[in-house]
């Protein structure tokens, strides 16, 4: 069994620009969604390749976003994100068993069509 200790570590990514989430289930066919959610998640697994990989539970995530659209259209890039998380091994599942909390905030300072996302958790030990 796998038990987290008091150690807390942070991912940071960044996501460009993705489809609003009214664009990317408006209308689209179920490849055009494929394919976008591919390039995210490869942008992502990119950037998490420059971390040592140690597995986190009890994860927040906080999504700055500087898009155009509506804050909640700009779920998509969590979800690439998390997505890409999980399959580099930093999270064992999406589930709320191990993801505890989702915080977006619009900001300002960070460029334009694009979106930081930091998973901050428990490291998990054997």
């Amino acid at each position: 069994m796998r038990l987290s200790d008091t150690r807390q570590l942070t991912y940071k990514v960044v996501v460009g620009k993705v489809p609003s989430l009214n664009a990317f289930y408006a209308s689209k066919h179920w490849t055009v969604r494929a394919k976008a959610k591919t390039k995210h998640c490869q942008e992502v697994m990119l950037q998490l390749a420059a971390y040592d990989l140690q597995q986190i539970t009890d994860v927040q995530i906080l999504c700055k976003v500087n898009y155009r659209y509506d804050i909640d259209n700009a779920i998509m890039a969590v979800k690439f994100a998390l997505d890409a998380f999980k399959t580099w091994g930093g999270v064992k599942d999406d589930s709320r068993t191990y993801v505890q909390s989702l915080k977006m905030v619009h900001d300002k300072s960070i460029p334009k069509d694009t979106a930081e996302i930091t998973f901050t958790g428990l490291v998990v030990t054997e």
